[in-house]
């Protein structure tokens, strides 16, 4: 293969990086605002449903939903444990442990993650970062409603730079 072959290959996925946005029908973001706070261990405690749509770079957008149940471990310890159909795949269940980390910080750990997930919230905007294996990095911008059911999740996945799959989805919870 020549270098111009090579070279072609490397940008051509990323020529398409704009098809990859944040799919708007059917959700509507939440302002941001400093209360209520988002405090991860309290709003994933117990059972949510969460609904939306997931957009990638070169197959298309399908429908997602995750089941969740959150669980104190011990003190200070959440298990998150999340059931994610994606389209007509088969569900897969995937397992976050989040504790404490500092004012406004969490950290943890998530099956799909490469390494440690690191947790900020700034008023009622939570955000979570981790890489995926593939050197995929992954930040998540959840915005909590003012009545503290309900929050609204744009996810961005991240290949050198470029934005390959992006999910909106509208989390409420359920007891």
């Amino acid at each position: 293969m020549s270098w111009r072959t090579g070279i072609a290959a490397v940008m051509a996925p990323l020529a398409l990086i704009g098809c990859a946005s944040t799919p708007q029908e059917g959700f509507d973001p939440i302002a941001r605002a400093e209360a209520p706070y988002f405090d991860p261990m309290v709003f994933f405690l117990g059972e949510s449903v969460g609904r939306g749509e997931l957009s990638k770079l070169l197959s298309g957008t399908v429908p997602v939903r995750v089941e969740s149940a959150g669980r104190m471990l011990r003190p200070g310890v959440l298990e998150l444990v999340q059931v994610v159909t994606e389209g007509d795949k088969a569900p897969r269940t995937r397992r976050w442990e989040i504790r404490k980390a500092g004012e406004g910080r969490w950290e943890g750990t998530l099956t799909d993650a490469d390494g440690l997930v690191e947790l900020y919230a700034k008023g009622n905007l939570l955000t979570i970062q981790y890489r995926m294996d593939g050197n995929y990095d992954v930040t998540q911008r959840l915005t909590l409603a003012p009545d503290g059911r309900s929050a609204y999740n744009e996810l961005k996945v991240e290949l050198l730079g470029a934005t390959v799959a992006v999910l909106a989805e509208e989390i409420v919870k359920t007891s």
